[in-house]
């Protein structure tokens, strides 16, 4: 039970038990609990409950998907997958792990600490770069490109962990 709200739903049929009103128990609940304390409505609700006889203190059973999905389990199988093939999409990533796209991109980004990289990246670290040294680099990827096709997709990786970008350094 990780529920936020069972130690005070506890006190709630306490107080049922005790003869207090709903009023009188979202008032005590308030002044144990200060901010964290349910909403009203919520007391409320649970106050009825409980006087009507409720025993269970737990939430009623939800129909549909878990509200997450962001399990040990699921970081373990989007960080082996990434790793295996640095070359896919999220949307390519959620359809083979049967997963919310929005879950796998929240598994990159805050759990695994990575994020997307584009050609953006290239030109934004050539920036500040005086106009020579950009021909320069760029003449030298273009003769890498020729020799070796992939050689851009294995140099830059479209996921990356965040401490993988350099102020300014590529080096082909």
């Amino acid at each position: 039970m990780s529920d936020r709200y069972l130690e005070q739903r506890i006190s709630i049929k306490f107080c049922v038990k005790l003869n207090k009103s709903a009023s009188e128990t979202h008032h005590l609940l308030k002044e144990a609990y200060g901010d964290e304390v349910m909403s009203r409505a919520r007391v409320f609700d649970w106050h009825k409950r409980f006087k009507e006889g409720r025993e269970d203190i737990r939430d009623d059973a939800r129909s549909g998907r878990p509200v997450t999905h962001r399990t040990d389990e699921n970081i373990k199988k989007v960080k082996d997958l990434v790793c295996s093939n640095r070359q896919l999409t999220v949307r390519m990533m959620a359809e083979e792990l049967n997963l919310d796209k929005e879950t796998v991109r929240l598994i990159l980004k805050e759990n695994l600490n990575m994020r997307k990289v584009s050609a953006k990246v290239i030109s934004g670290i050539l920036k500040d770069e005086p106009k020579p040294r950009k021909l320069d680099f760029c003449s030298d990827l273009s003769k890498e490109t020729r020799k070796n096709s992939s050689c851009v997709r294995e140099k830059i990786k479209p996921w990356a962990p965040h401490k993988a970008f350099p102020t300014r350094t590529l080096h082909f």
